[in-house]
């Protein structure tokens, strides 16, 4: 499906709708859905711009989504895409968020970046190596997948990427600006819900770990004619299967020496 520029704002706009009522949104029939994704890209640009002017956003960075091949496959996308994160959509631990009611909602431990200084374009394309000098703080986080469509795995990615890549919350813990001593691909990483022990996983399992995906945000990015700048976060992808919580729920993810995050979801 293609639209015209002057149409972009109104799936937007819709979107933002339903996400604020928290109603849930069947998916377009095949051959009816937004199915390019440079397409859904420039929805998700007028979402920024919506959430921006209009609402009194303010962007603090990005989301890096579908950074395995398990979780491409599912969505059918053939590389991760990227969303941006907001200071009215971001929490620190421990935090309490609402459950969202309709909208699908799922917990993923992530581990996260902070950029200490600008990317300058003319440098890339970027490597790990190059992102890991640019950093000045790695730090745990857990991100609340959200869409409110539903189901959610029935849209495929391009309509996940309009709908900013389906970032719901993020909630962050303390940054450690020295990560020498601390394995980012092999530690440890598990979530619990409750105090019941649901997945384990390592940071290995995005790939190319924290800095090796945030490369490929970085000329994702260029690509798009913008780039990271110092104080940017950068949430990298789940390290687990996702997780879903009811209302009332406790949900801890825990890396080990890289710290602690909770959040507990609340009713409405």
């Amino acid at each position: 499906m293609s639209l015209d520029r002057a149409q972009f704002e109104q799936p937007a706009r819709e979107m933002i709708d339903h996400r604020e009522r928290g109603i849930a949104h069947p998916p377009q029939p095949a051959g009816d859905r937004f199915d390019d994704i440079e397409t859904t890209y420039l929805i998700q640009n007028a979402f920024d711009r919506i959430v921006r002017e209009g609402k009194g956003y303010r962007q603090i960075g990005y989301k890096i989504a579908a950074p395995n091949a398990g979780a491409r496959q599912l969505l059918g996308v053939a590389e991760a895409f990227l969303g941006a994160s907001y200071d009215k959509m971001a929490s620190s631990s421990p935090a309490e968020v609402a459950s969202g009611r309709d909208v699908f909602r799922v917990h993923v431990p992530e581990i996260a970046l902070q950029i200490g200084r600008d990317l300058d374009p003319a440098a890339g394309p970027f490597d790990a190596t190059a992102i890991e000098a640019h950093t000045r703080a790695v730090l745990p986080a857990i991100e609340i997948i959200g869409t409110h469509f539903s189901p959610w795995n029935g849209v495929g990615g391009a309509n996940l990427i309009s709908d900013n890549a389906g970032l719901g919350h993020w909630i962050f813990g303390e940054a450690v600006a020295d990560w020498s001593d601390l394995d980012l691909v092999d530690g440890p990483a598990s979530i619990t819900i409750d105090g019941e022990a649901r997945a384990a996983g390592k940071g290995r399992n995005v790939d190319g770990g924290v800095f090796g995906a945030t490369a490929w945000l970085a000329n994702a990015l260029f690509a798009r004619g913008r780039t990271l700048k110092a104080g940017d976060y950068v949430t990298t992808g789940s390290v687990t299967p996702p997780q879903p919580a009811a209302p009332g729920q406790h949900v801890v993810a825990d890396f080990g020496p890289l710290g602690r995050i909770e959040v507990r979801i609340a009713a409405g």
